[in-house]
Formats: structure tokens, C-alpha cells, sequence
């Protein structure tokens, strides 16, 4: 039954184990993600910054109204492209954080799934075992009860007849 024991105790640490890693796993994906979302952001605020010093060079440098709106829809155009761009790339980090997700949690679920029946094979054997065992079976031979009570059977037949030894 010890066996039984140390077996489920090694299969609690494997499975402690592996959900461990499947969480790290998943961190490490998050972070991995946040990394690639922070720096679509940067490039962002880098392409704002830089559509906002160009706008104010464009209103320095344009006197006429029909040349300033050129200039300006040319600028429109070329920032938003940009955006779009940019838009497209964090669709596709979070499209691939997805599919990440979802291959984590399917490795996941299918070796929580195989510890899980590891684990009820592990306890039906020990039941299976115990159930056998003539101790849980509540009988006790003749064998036994001297081996507990420390005095042989023929010492009990002599002082229930009265005679001494």
C-alpha cells in the first residue's frame, strides 16, 4: 500500500509539475505578446509624432490655400496607410497569440487528461488491493487472533479446563 502511496504522491508532484509549466507557458506567450503589442504602440506614437511635425512644417511653409489642402491629403493618405498598417500587424500578433493559446491549452488538457486516468488507475489498483487484503475483510483465523492476544492456543485450552501447567 506504501507503494500505492508514494506512486500517487509521485504522480500529485508530476501533475503540480506540468501545470507549472503549462502556466509559464502561457506567461511566457502573454509576455512574449505584450512585448510585440508595446512595440506596434511605439511605432505608432513614433508615426504620430512625426505626422504632427510635418503637419506644423506644412503650415509653415504653404501659404496657399488649394496647395495647403494638397499637401495635407498627401499627408492624410501617407499617415493613414501607415496606421493601417501598423492596425494590420497587431492583428496578426494577436491572430498568432491565439493560435499560441490554443496549442498550449490542448498540450495542457490532453496531459492533465492522461495524469487524471494515471491517477484513477493508480486508485482503483489500491482499492482493488485493499478490498482483497484479509485485514480489511473483517475475518480473522484462529492464526491471528493468538499472533495478537500473544498466548498459543493450548495454553487457552488448558486454563479453561483448570488444570495448571
Amino acid at each position: 500500500m506504501s507503494d500505492d502511496g508514494s506512486q500517487f504522491v509521485k504522480q500529485a508532484q508530476e501533475t503540480n509539475r506540468s501545470m507549472g509549466e503549462a502556466m509559464r507557458g502561457l506567461a511566457g506567450t502573454q509576455l512574449k505578446i505584450m512585448q510585440q503589442l508595446a512595440g506596434v504602440q511605439r511605432e505608432q506614437f513614433q508615426q504620430a509624432l512625426e505626422a504632427a511635425r510635418n503637419q506644423m512644417q506644412l503650415i509653415g511653409q504653404k501659404r496657399e490655400p488649394q496647395e495647403f489642402a494638397s499637401t495635407q491629403a498627401d499627408l492624410v493618405r501617407q499617415y493613414g496607410q501607415k496606421y493601417a498598417d501598423s492596425v494590420t500587424k497587431a492583428v496578426g500578433i494577436v491572430s498568432q497569440a491565439l493560435e499560441e493559446y490554443g496549442e498550449q491549452l490542448k498540450k495542457s488538457k490532453n496531459a492533465a487528461t492522461d495524469e487524471v486516468q494515471q491517477a484513477a488507475d493508480t486508485t482503483t489498483r489500491g482499492s482493488k488491493e485493499t478490498a482483497d487484503s484479509p485485514k480489511s475483510s473483517g475475518k480473522s483465523s484462529a492464526a491471528d487472533s493468538t499472533k495478537y492476544s500473544g498466548k498459543s492456543a493450548a495454553a487457552d485450552s488448558t486454563k479453561s479446563s483448570g488444570k495448571s501447567s
